[in-house]
């Protein structure tokens, strides 16, 4: 029986194996704008939809809730970033996508996962958007879980920035 003799190069193999096994988890999520924009000439905002997707039972409770919070958490936080929420003829919208889905590397394996999505309303492009997968497992769904999910989303969104109507000179 021929002893395996190169022990570094079977070190590696195995932290190779076990490291995909293991659950990597962010602690922080952050979003960022995925094309230039001038956020100047954003004054309101209106909320477009949310989709779910990996729910079982279509129109449940839980996802009716989470349509409610989506859109009532992400206007709420736009408003107090100075965005002025409106019904139709904004300048730019939300959208919000949850996905209940299994993650194979966790323990508790069936999961949430949430994208918020912001589009400029001219031309229907996004121009920022934050990804939280696996932000939360089944177990710990609860409203508020939900809307601290939707708060984090969106945190990282600049307030809205006035032109001044008289810029001071620079003597």
């Amino acid at each position: 029986m021929k002893c395996f003799t190169n022990t570094p190069l079977a070190l590696m193999l195995c932290a190779l194996l076990f490291s995909g096994c293991a659950s990597f988890e962010m602690t922080h999520y952050s979003g960022d704008f995925v094309r230039p924009l001038d956020v100047k000439a954003l004054d309101a905002v209106s909320y477009r939809h949310t989709m779910i997707s990996g729910m079982v039972y279509r129109n449940s409770s839980q996802e009716l809730v989470m349509k409610d919070l989506s859109q009532k958490v992400l206007m709420q936080e736009l408003n107090a970033r100075g965005y002025e929420p409106v019904s139709g003829g904004a300048d730019f919208y939300a959208v919000s996508k949850w996905r209940k889905e299994i993650n194979p590397s966790a323990a508790e394996a069936v999961r949430f996962s949430l994208i918020v999505e912001l589009y400029e309303s001219a031309t229907d492009k996004v121009f920022w958007r934050a990804e939280l997968p696996y932000i939360f497992n089944a177990m710990q769904w609860s409203e508020e879980r939900v809307s601290q999910t939707l708060r984090m989303a969106i945190e990282d969104f600049p307030s809205r920035l006035e032109s001044a109507p008289n810029p001071p000179s620079v003597q």
